[in-house]
């Protein structure tokens, strides 16, 4: 097959948006749970949370095992598994249960996270791959549109136990499709033609980050002017600052984005009093944003700043900040919620294509899996602790208006630390 990789680019945008979407269904379910279960928001930001320290506990052993074994059984095993668990919390019959059922998804989903990202960083060349991240973090951005509205519907006419076994099925004919179609490198497989190999691995990086014949805009060069080597030994990678330091800033805008997730379904049903079917319609309004902010930063990184992601990993979470406070302190009317919703979503989506690129450009082809591991398990820190802090808020002080500061504060967070990373670019461009 000719462009084979854009098939199996397909594949993955299908995995993730499968996979992303029975992971915030249960921001949908959270207003039927407490009604079952009589829940705190302490309690059900603790269940939200409990996910992603399952999530955190895989990202490093699933990126070394990558790094040295490849992905296509670890990923399969990983969605079968995944399925398991999204059976057995459909089935849960305490609180207890649904926390341990939330921690097993995380565990098992860890894996595919950083499978996904080491099948872009093998099966396409640098000057692709932006883009190929930028439609996987896409996946992300639709699953928000497609399941909050289906969920609902789905609760309301069925119940979310019945829901959450629908999806365990889907994941089963996905590790199928996962595992017939998908191999971990392009040399594994017999659908991928020289000539196709030869274009993959004809260049290894992609050198000073910088689009041939063109500077970088000057704000670019501002920001991120000064530099640093490409990682080559884990040694070295693990060792680096950039790694910590943009682990830090994805922490805290993985805080905005899971905190949101979880908590905005709520928020309308409680703080503006919608039905569960309206707020299903609205809740997935930003996303609709967000998928285009996904689809753009891909392209924005790769021609406007010549590969460079840290302007949007920059200027996205200060923006997404911003969007808060202004959605926090505008008026309520309809018109100005939904236009509100729509940007803060363009921004959020934007701001992921920047962190999921950086840590490919900051090492080799070889080794790149376990910087994305370190850096998604910060991230899943604040996945972990986001939603649990957001509910304590609730809880203190009885209002929905401590919680957005608290994201805002988080955005804030983000931008700080990005703007302390150096720009990755080879040795020999150092030396130049």
């Amino acid at each position: 097959m000719k462009n084979y990789r854009k098939f199996v680019l397909l594949i993955v945008f299908i995995m993730y948006t499968l996979v992303f979407g029975s992971r915030i269904s249960i921001g949908v379910t959270i207003p039927a749970l407490v009604s079952e279960f009589g829940m705190s928001n302490t309690e059900a930001g603790a269940l939200s949370g409990f996910f992603f320290l399952g999530y955190f506990l895989t990202q490093v052993p699933a990126g070394l095992w990558i790094a040295r074994s490849g992905c296509r059984v670890l990923v399969g095993a990983a969605l079968c598994l995944m399925s398991l668990f999204l059976w057995l919390f459909g089935s849960m019959s305490t609180l207890t249960w649904a926390g341990w059922y939330r921690l097993g998804l995380g565990v098992t989903q860890g894996p595919i996270s950083v499978g996904g990202n080491s099948i872009i960083g093998q099966w396409f060349p640098p000057k692709e791959q932006s883009r190929a991240i930028a439609v996987m973090v896409s996946s992300t951005m639709l699953a928000p549109i497609l399941f909050p509205p289906f969920c609902s519907w789905f609760i309301v006419n069925w119940g979310w136990r019945l829901m959450f076994q629908f999806f365990g099925i889907l994941g089963l004919v996905m590790a199928v499709g996962w595992v017939y179609y998908i191999r971990s490198c392009p040399e594994e497989s017999t659908r991928c033609s020289p000539a196709e190999l030869a274009e993959i691995r004809s260049v290894e990086l992609l050198g000073k980050l910088e689009t041939a014949g063109r500077e970088q805009p000057f704000l670019a060069k501002l920001i991120t002017a000064r530099t640093v080597g490409v990682a080559d030994t884990k040694r070295k990678l693990l060792r680096s600052r950039d790694l910590v330091l943009t682990t830090l800033a994805y922490f805290f805008f993985v805080s905005v984005f899971y905190g949101i997730i979880t908590w905005l379904p709520s928020y309308f049903v409680h703080a503006r009093g919608m039905d569960l079917i309206s707020m299903g319609w609205l809740v997935a309004i930003p996303w609709v944003g967000a998928l285009l902010g996904a689809l753009t930063g891909g392209w924005v990184v790769d021609h406007w700043l010549g590969g460079n992601p840290l302007p949007v990993m920059i200027w996205g979470s200060i923006f997404t900040s911003a969007s808060l406070y202004i959605f926090l302190v505008a008026p309520l009317s309809m018109n100005w919620t939904i236009g509100l919703l729509l940007i803060f979503g363009l921004f959020v989506g934007l701001t992921p294509a920047g962190f999921m690129t950086y840590p490919i450009r900051l090492a080799t082809r070889a080794i790149y899996p376990i910087g994305m591991s370190v850096m998604n398990s910060g991230g899943n820190v604040g996945g972990f602790l986001s939603p649990l802090l957001a509910g304590i808020l609730l809880d203190r002080y009885g209002n929905y208006d401590a919680m957005f500061w608290y994201f805002i504060v988080c955005g804030i967070g983000s931008a700080v630390f990005a703007m302390l990373v150096r720009r990755p670019v080879e040795e020999k461009a150092l030396v130049e």
